[in-house]
């Protein structure tokens, strides 16, 4: 099976003085009353996740928009991916 991940829809992703960042609503859990900064990077990899993706999917997708001369976005991804999901951020799909 597949896995597919998505962003918890419980976050949502605003702009506040040019900057990005993600706002808890509802169950925000340890980020209730906080907000959370992103850069350029994981605010696209979260707008990418606003529908179910699968790793693959994702890392294509950032191909196509980064460079990636020393080989390292994959792994950024994956880590960008864990932690995400250990603090609730982004949901593995049933």
């Amino acid at each position: 099976m597949v896995r597919k991940f998505r962003a918890n829809p419980d976050f949502l992703l605003r702009e506040v003085a040019g900057e990005a960042v993600l706002i808890p609503i509802g169950e925000a859990g340890v980020f209730e009353n906080s907000v959370i900064s992103l850069n350029d990077t994981c605010c696209f990899l979260w707008k990418l996740f606003q529908t179910p993706r699968t790793i693959e999917d994702v890392i294509a997708e950032a191909k196509k928009e980064y460079s990636d001369p020393d080989g390292v976005m994959e792994q950024g991804i994956y880590s960008f991916i864990r932690d995400y999901l250990k603090y609730g951020l982004l949901l593995e799909e049933e």
